[in-house]
């Protein structure tokens, strides 16, 4: 049924947004003595978006409704607006904020030079200084995009998938999220035909699923050094990804189900906890060497654990913004 919570997509959304955060511990200069962390990072940076647009095309396929005038489209599309971009406009101004002020007393990712940057959060989300949080942006144009191509395929949406392997080789400027338009349009629109055949895409999961996780793994090894495809990559991880959360004893405690549960927040809010806990690291102890090693833990648990608490602790007393980062 449409309506009823696909646990196992939950999951795979924890996963996702695990992965996600992992990389982000290090945003600029690394760690120096610690290259095993780069090359994890790099490893993991062929594969974690594209999954996350993936698992973003499924949810929206397979929770999409009909729109049959014009006045429902722009409905659908303010709802899609209010839902995801003053969250990013939101915290694309705290970022800024911060930025500017604790840049004085502290080290800063990716500081800010003028007021005026603000604005490349709307013109190059790509480019700018909370360049994390384009995602919000490129899946707002996805949402725009989707029921469109919809309509032109009468809801055949697989016969737009020879554009998408087109449009994705294409070199397309970075200005409003195009270049990344274009990079996982592929990928997106797979997830669109996932949902919308979920029940036949989660036999051939259970079927078929664990053939791709060791290929996967291997291939992901020796990734960096082979320059695998990050398409390649993309495209293989879902199946094994996907089966590799299925293993009964792969979330025993719901920690990626609630991970799952608060990506928004987590996807939001991660890199401010992260460079919080950072810079305040920093001010004590050098990350580098082997100091590295309680760093990277410490960071990965303030990235996940501290929006889970300040979604449920402190948004959660305004109606608004509990809401807005739901």
């Amino acid at each position: 049924m449409k309506s009823r919570r696909l646990s196992d997509i939950d999951k795979l959304k924890g996963l996702a947004i695990f992965l996600v955060v992992l990389g982000h511990i290090v945003a600029r200069q690394p760690p120096s003595g610690n290259e095993w962390y780069l090359r994890l990072k790099d490893s993991i940076y062929l594969f974690h978006m594209p999954l996350f647009m993936f698992l973003s095309g499924l949810i929206v396929a397979y929770s999409r409704k009909p729109i049959e005038t014009w006045n429902a489209y722009l409905k659908y599309i303010k709802g899609k607006f209010l839902r995801l971009m003053p969250a990013y406009l939101l915290f694309s101004l705290i970022v800024f904020v911060g930025k500017i002020t604790m840049g004085r007393v502290m080290h800063v990712d990716n500081g800010v030079e003028s007021w005026w940057s603000y604005f490349e959060v709307l013109t190059n989300p790509l480019g700018s200084y909370c360049a994390y949080l384009w995602y919000i942006y490129v899946l707002f144009l996805f949402c725009v995009i989707t029921p469109i191509a919809y309509r032109i395929t009468r809801n055949q949406i697989e016969w737009i998938l020879p554009l998408c392997l087109a449009v994705h080789f294409m070199e397309l400027p970075s200005w409003f999220g195009l270049s990344s338009l274009g990079e996982y349009s592929l990928v997106f629109f797979v997830g669109c035909l996932a949902g919308d055949h979920y029940e036949k895409y989660s036999a051939f999961i259970s079927r078929y699923g664990a053939l791709f996780v060791a290929p996967f793994l291997v291939i992901i090894y020796f990734s960096v050094p082979w320059g695998a495809p990050k398409l390649l990559m993309g495209l293989l991880s879902i199946p094994a990804c996907h089966a590799m959360i299925g293993i009964p004893a792969a979330d025993r405690w719901s920690i990626l189900k609630t991970m799952g549960a608060y990506t928004f927040p987590i996807y939001l809010m991660n890199t401010l906890c992260i460079g919080v806990t950072k810079g305040v690291m920093l001010k004590c102890v050098s990350w580098d060497g082997i100091n590295f090693l309680w760093f990277a833990p410490l960071l990965l648990a303030a990235g996940i654990l501290g929006p889970v608490l300040i979604k449920q602790r402190l948004l959660s007393r305004s109606k608004v913004l509990d809401r807005m980062i739901a």
